[in-house]
C-alpha cells in the first residue's frame, strides 16, 4: 500500500503574533508539546499595557509549568508572586459586609446535594446565624487570619493559586520557550498578510519582512491584529449586558513585614463601580472598574484613590478602555485567537486556565494542511462555552446585589438577563436543585442573597443526607480551627520561599538574570 498518497501533509511552521503573556504560554505550551516536530516563532507586536498583576488558578502548575518541567518554587519566585486562595467580595450586599469564594468554589456534595442547599434549611429553621461561606468552607477563617495555604515543608492544605506579576512572568516564560522549547522570537508590527486562493493565510507582512507560516495564533490582545485586523472578524460588543467599559490600574508599595500579606484577592464594591486588589511581596495590583457613560476619568481617579486611603496628589494611574465581546469565531481559516484577541468579559476572569484549557484542545486536534479548518466548529463552540459562563458569573454579581445606591448599579441592574440566567436565578429562589453547570453561579447567589434563596423541598425525604450534612459542618470547622493552628502566617510562608536560593534543572542564571529584571536576548 502506498502510504504517501494517505498520509496528512503536517503543519511545520506556526507564528503567533503578539508579545503579551498569553503569546508566551502558547508558544511554551505548543512547542513543548510537539517535541520538535514544529517550529514556533513568536512575532512580538507592540501591544497594550496589561493588568501588572494577574491571577493565576490552582490548575496552572499542572496544566503547564508541569508540562514544561518547571516547579512551582521556581516560576514563583522570577515572578515575584504570592497566594492567591479566594476571592474576597467587600460591599456586595446590603451595608458593610464580606463573604468568599475559595479557589475550590464548590460547596461539598451531600448525596447529590450541595451543603450550602443544607445550610438554607438551618437557617430557615433558625439552627445558625453562621454566614454561608464560613459554615459551608475551610477558607473563610484562614483568609480573615492572613494564613498560608500551605504549610512551609510546601504541604497544600487548601487549594491555592497566584498573585504573579504579569511582566516578569512573561519574561520568564519567553526566556524558558527560548532556550528550552526552540521557539524563535521575531519583533516587529504587522503590516497586513498574504493569502491564498481559499483564504487561508501563507505569512503575515511585517516592519521586519514577510512571516510565513502554515498556521497562525492571534494573542495580540485587545487590538486582535489578526482575527480582526486581517482577516475582519465580526465582534460583538456586550455595552447592553455590562456597563463597566473601563479601568485604572496601578501598583502600590506595601509593607508586607509590617502589614503581612492577604492571601487572596479583594473585589470591593464602591459607589463608580468595583475596586480589585491582588498582593505581591513588597507591592500589591489595584484598579477600578467603571462605566466611562456615568463616570469621567478624573472622578474615577478620586474614587480609586479614595477607595485605596491615598493621598490625591499620587501618581495618575493607568487607563485602559475595555473591549468587552467576543468575536463571532475563535478559529478563522488558520488562525486561532486566544485570550483578549478572541473576547473579554470580566477582570476578574481567569483568562489563563482558559487559554490552556483551549490550547490543550487545540494541540489534540491540531490540524494538518489539508485540514486546517476541520477543528475550528468544535474548537469555536468550546470557547463560546467559555465567554458565556464568564460573562454569566460577571452579570450575576450585578443581579444579585441589593445595591441600588448609585447610577452605576441602578443602571447595570435594569440591564435585562438572558432566559437562561433568569431561569437560574428563578430556581435559586425557588430551592431547585443545582446542575453542574449551575453550581459557581448558585454558590455566588447564595453568598450574595441568602435572605432570598429557599432550600430545596426534596431536602427532607433524605435523613441520611441531612446527618450526612451534619457530619460536613463539624468536620469543616474541626479543619478550620486546626488549620488555624498549625498554619503559618502567609508573609511568614512567602519570605521563606522568596529568600531560598532558587534551584531549577536548566540553571540558576536564568531565573536570578528574570528575578534582577536582566535583559532579554
Amino acid at each position: 500500500m502506498d502510504t504517501k498518497a494517505t498520509t496528512p501533509a503536517p503543519v511545520r511552521e506556526t507564528v503567533i503574533a503578539g508579545g503579551t503573556l498569553t503569546a508566551w504560554i502558547a508558544a511554551a505550551r505548543l512547542a513543548s508539546a510537539c517535541q520538535g516536530t514544529l517550529r514556533v516563532t513568536v512575532l512580538e507586536t507592540p501591544h497594550r499595557t496589561e493588568p501588572q498583576v494577574t491571577a493565576l488558578a490552582p490548575t496552572v502548575q499542572r496544566d503547564l509549568f508541569d508540562r514544561l518541567g518547571i516547579p512551582e518554587n521556581a516560576w514563583m519566585r522570577a515572578s515575584a508572586a504570592s497566594f492567591n486562595a479566594a476571592v474576597k467580595y467587600v460591599n456586595w450586599g446590603a451595608g458593610e459586609n464580606h463573604f468568599y469564594i475559595p479557589q475550590d468554589g464548590n460547596p461539598p456534595d451531600c448525596e447529590g446535594f450541595p451543603l450550602s442547599d443544607f445550610w438554607l434549611l438551618r437557617r430557615r429553621t433558625g439552627q445558625t446565624v453562621e454566614p454561608p461561606d464560613h459554615a459551608c468552607f475551610r477558607e473563610p477563617p484562614l483568609m480573615d487570619a492572613r494564613k498560608s495555604p500551605r504549610w512551609l515543608d510546601g504541604r497544600a492544605a487548601i487549594a491555592y493559586g497566584w498573585h504573579a506579576d504579569s511582566t516578569m512572568l512573561t519574561h520568564f516564560l519567553r526566556r524558558n520557550a527560548m532556550e528550552t522549547c526552540g521557539v524563535r522570537m521575531v519583533t516587529g508590527e504587522i503590516l497586513g498578510a498574504h493569502r491564498d486562493e481559499n483564504g487561508m493565510l501563507t505569512a503575515l507582512r511585517t516592519t521586519r519582512g514577510d512571516l510565513k507560516a502554515d498556521f497562525f495564533l492571534d494573542c495580540t490582545g485587545s487590538d486582535s491584529l489578526i482575527l480582526a485586523g486581517i482577516l475582519g472578524e465580526p465582534f460583538t460588543g456586550a455595552a447592553d449586558r455590562l456597563v463597566a467599559d473601563s479601568t485604572l490600574s496601578l501598583t502600590l508599595p506595601h509593607d508586607s513585614d509590617l502589614h503581612g500579606v492577604e492571601p487572596h484577592t479583594t473585589a470591593t464594591a464602591v459607589a463608580h463601580g468595583w475596586t480589585w486588589r491582588r498582593p505581591l511581596v513588597g507591592r500589591q495590583g489595584a484598579g477600578l472598574v467603571y462605566a466611562s457613560a456615568l463616570t469621567t476619568p478624573g472622578e474615577a481617579a478620586r474614587a480609586l484613590r479614595r477607595a485605596l486611603g491615598l493621598p490625591h496628589d499620587r501618581a495618575e494611574p493607568t487607563s485602559t478602555a475595555l473591549r468587552v465581546g467576543h468575536t463571532r469565531r475563535t478559529w478563522v481559516k488558520n488562525c486561532v485567537a486566544l485570550g483578549g484577541a478572541a473576547w473579554f468579559a470580566d477582570p476578574l476572569a481567569d483568562d489563563q486556565r482558559v487559554t490552556l484549557d483551549l490550547l490543550d484542545r487545540l494541540i489534540r486536534d491540531f490540524p494538518s494542511l489539508d485540514t486546517r479548518e476541520a477543528a475550528a466548529s468544535r474548537f469555536n463552540r468550546a470557547a463560546a462555552d467559555h465567554y458565556r459562563a464568564a460573562l454569566d458569573l460577571a452579570r450575576l454579581r450585578f443581579a444579585g446585589s441589593p445595591r441600588t445606591d448609585t447610577s452605576f448599579w441602578t443602571t447595570q441592574r435594569a440591564l435585562p438577563l438572558p432566559v437562561e440566567l433568569h431561569a437560574v436565578v428563578e430556581a435559586h429562589r425557588a430551592g431547585l436543585s443545582v446542575t453542574p453547570d449551575e453550581a459557581p453561579l448558585r454558590t455566588l447567589l447564595t453568598a450574595l442573597t441568602p435572605h432570598t434563596a429557599a432550600p430545596p423541598p426534596a431536602l427532607i425525604h433524605h435523613p441520611h443526607a441531612l446527618r450526612t450534612a451534619e457530619d460536613h459542618f463539624t468536620r469543616i470547622k474541626r479543619h478550620q480551627r486546626v488549620l488555624g493552628e498549625t498554619l503559618p502566617d502567609a508573609h511568614t510562608c512567602l519570605a521563606r520561599l522568596h529568600a531560598r536560593a532558587p534551584h531549577t534543572p536548566r540553571g540558576d542564571s536564568t531565573i536570578t538574570a528574570m528575578w534582577t529584571g536582566g535583559d532579554l536576548p
